[in-house]
């Protein structure tokens, strides 16, 4: 096999989160008396994890005057309404299974914090993939590599050019070549191709199934 580390994005790649984010925003948007917004628009909000999703969401970004407190309640909100309608995008769990019984070794790379990411980490793919890195606020989010490394290190891998990252955005792309390793971006994510098209991947997939295609 050419690859036999794979790190996932998990938003929009793994999981289908969008309308679990935006009930979630709109939800604190409400309590403070602030415009609500489309599933559309948080489609476009995410990517960099949930600081920068309030920051987008609010008329006055980070300018809010009470932006710490509103970041902070919407975070406690997420963290407990996290799995409401969250769900694995189709042939995810089976194609996560059939690349740990190939003895591929998994890691999930994420701009979401730590703590909404080892709960849905042990909801949907433990024991397939142990290794979740997330926003703790101790390093760099992407797309600096750095939690692509720290997820290497933790894996024991030393050779990138057996590792693969899959993601859904140009946050993705961006992180992976900042890593110096390949990657393949998911058509069936947060992103349109309008986007992803500017990117050089080893391929676009619209299914997940077709990443054992590319790594057999």
């Amino acid at each position: 096999m050419k690859y036999t580390t794979i790190l996932f994005d998990l938003d929009g790649t793994l999981l289908y989160t969008l309308e679990d984010l935006t009930d979630s925003i709109n939800h604190t948007l409400t309590k403070y008396n602030l415009p609500t917004h489309s599933l559309e628009d948080v489609r476009r909000f995410v990517g960099n994890g949930l600081r920068m999703l309030v920051v987008r969401a609010l008329p006055d970004g980070e300018s809010y005057e009470h932006f710490d407190k509103f970041l902070q309640d919407f975070i406690a909100y997420y963290n407990t309404h996290n799995l409401i309608k969250t769900k694995p995008y189709d042939g995810i769990m089976e194609t996560t299974e059939k690349l740990s019984s190939m003895g591929i070794k998994m890691a999930i790379v994420t701009n979401k914090g730590q703590t909404a990411s080892e709960s849905l980490l042990k909801d949907f793919f433990e024991p397939n993939i142990n290794i979740v890195i997330g926003d703790d606020g101790t390093h760099k989010r992407k797309p600096d590599p750095e939690p692509v490394q720290i997820a290497l290190d933790k894996l024991g891998i030393t050779d990138k050019s057996s590792v693969l990252y899959i993601g859904d955005s140009e946050v993705d792309a961006a992180t992976a070549e900042a890593a110096g390793i390949d990657y393949v971006l998911c058509t069936y994510g947060f992103r349109d191709m309008d986007v992803l098209s500017q990117f050089a991947p080893v391929a676009y997939i619209d299914h997940i199934s077709k990443l054992l295609d590319i790594v057999s």
